[in-house]
């Protein structure tokens, strides 16, 4: 059999990376830093030339590889065999919840106990399992071609480790960099090492944020939820980033909630903003399920979003918001009820990210 030459790339970054949040198998989408390194992967491997493209089918993998492929008018085959580790329950969770979560076990992942599984997620055994039968069946039927292999941090982990004859278990010697490539090979059933990247002369790619201090925006947000697990989101028609309307969408959903005001903790803030744009007046604002740290773009300036959504279980109600001004009503065109599956399978921009997977955890 000819040999086979593999461009291995991981996706570009996301807020959850620099969250340092257990991404797995969650769909979530790049990051303004993750889409500009996707484009300069694009312009590095500009001469390079690839027969086929396979990519991940989570977004943000296939939203690195799609350029690259376009480019040479070529398909992504969509691969969900080349998705991240699932870790189960970790998913959605920073290391820092997880350790505090699970001090009991969380050493097992550190340690990279190759039998280990987050609960109900998948063990390092069985994903090396997964990846090697991926990544040969790919070589194999592209026997004698060049071809990009788009996907996550740790797919390219066992495929170094295929390709360098290293075990689970032990320590690699260089991250896995988002949207660089690395190459190796697969002749006569063996796997080889051609070219690592390491972080040594490589640029960094900016991001719009950095180096400057940005404006902390504390915001409450209600995930208010039906007798159904349905969760109730509103259509706002304002502050879209540019990004976004350029690739034509002019509205986004989100769960109700906004900034937190001088004077006011969470909890006062989400009592009036649910009731201001929903009608409901919350009386327990329920358990928070969930926290985000990220620089947020709002309009043409970026702040360093600090959120909490709270849980709130009511029956289903038709909304009949109170108290907005011309301005806010002009942005709040209209709301649903949607279920984690609408979620799942929409085209819509939802924002939190991840709130399909998160409906499905809190789900009765």
């Amino acid at each position: 059999m000819p040999r086979t030459l593999l461009c291995l790339a991981r996706h570009g970054e996301t807020n959850w990376n620099i969250e340092r949040r257990f991404q797995g198998q969650f769909d979530i989408a790049l990051n303004a830093r993750g889409r500009a390194q996707a484009a300069a992967l694009a312009k590095e491997l500009a001469g390079a030339h690839f027969d086929r493209v396979y990519s991940s089918d989570l977004r943000r993998a296939l939203a690195t590889a799609t350029p690259i492929a376009g480019a040479r008018g070529l398909d992504v085959a969509k691969t969900p065999a080349l998705r991240e580790k699932d870790d189960g329950v970790w998913q959605g969770h920073t290391h820092a919840e997880v350790q505090a979560t699970h001090a009991d076990i969380y050493p097992n992942y550190l340690t990279r106990r190759p039998d280990f599984a987050a609960p109900q997620g998948e063990s390092l055994e069985h994903f090396a399992a997964r990846v090697r039968k991926a990544l040969t069946q790919i070589a194999r039927e592209s026997a004698g071609e060049t071809v990009l292999v788009v996907a996550h941090a740790g797919v390219l982990d066992i495929a170094w480790r295929l390709a360098a004859g290293k075990k689970l278990d032990e320590k690699r010697e260089h991250p896995v960099l988002n949207a660089t490539p690395n190459w190796i090979a697969y002749d006569a059933g063996k796997w080889s090492l051609v070219d690592w990247a390491t972080p040594q002369g490589r640029a960094e790619i900016a991001a719009p944020w950095d180096g400057r201090a940005l404006p902390r925006r504390e915001a409450a947000r209600a995930l208010i939820v039906d007798q159904d697990d349905d969760v109730l989101l509103m259509r706002y028609a304002g502050g879209l980033t540019p990004h976004f309307l350029a690739l034509g969408h002019h509205h986004f959903w989100a769960t109700p909630g906004g900034a937190v005001m001088e004077g006011e903790d969470f909890e006062s803030a989400l009592r009036r903003e649910v009731y201001e744009e929903t009608g409901l007046t919350v009386l327990d604002p329920g358990p928070v399920v969930a926290t985000r740290e990220f620089p947020m773009e709002i309009g043409d300036d970026w702040h360093q979003a600090v959120e909490r959504y709270y849980l709130i279980r009511t029956e289903r109600f038709a909304v009949e918001p109170r108290d907005l001004t011309e301005e806010e009503k002009i942005h709040v065109l209209g709301w649903r009820w949607w279920s984690a599956d609408e979620i799942a399978v929409s085209h819509d921009l939802i924002f939190p990210e991840g709130l399909e997977a998160l409906l499905r955890k809190i789900s009765k």
